[in-house]
């Protein structure tokens, strides 16, 4: 399900310019990242019932997403190839500068949400 659309993204967020097509490319790809880091919380419900910090910050978390993605060589950033650092106990081996799957802005935008909260809710 699409978080925002190019217009929110050229005019609110204000983001690199990218065409239609890339665009609706990586809008798909970033609300799915959005919907993995926040474990589907969001998924199939209407953002229009939730309080304006949630509905701003998840727009601008995909519209940081997208971007990210674009500078980072588009859907193929997702993709991210062989890692870059292993540990195993007190062994750790780094090689080179690893590929990051998801932007520290988007992430940024959605911590104040409560939605990367992992543990357990109790409904009464």
């Amino acid at each position: 399900m699409p978080y925002i659309d190019q217009a929110f993204y050229n005019d609110v967020y204000k983001g690199t310019p990218i065409d239609a097509e890339t665009f609706t490319m990586l809008e798909e790809r970033a609300s799915d990242v959005v919907d993995l880091l926040t474990n589907y919380r969001l998924a199939g419900e209407d953002l229009s019932h939730k309080p304006e910090l949630i509905r701003t910050n998840v727009k601008k978390a995909v519209a940081a997403q997208i971007e990210y993605m674009y500078s980072e060589g588009g859907e193929l950033s997702l993709h991210g190839g062989s890692p870059s650092s292993v540990s195993i106990g007190g062994f750790s081996y780094t090689e080179g500068s690893g590929v990051r799957v998801v932007s520290e802005m988007a992430l940024s935008y959605l911590r104040p949400t409560g939605l990367l909260y992992l543990g357990v809710e109790v409904r009464c």
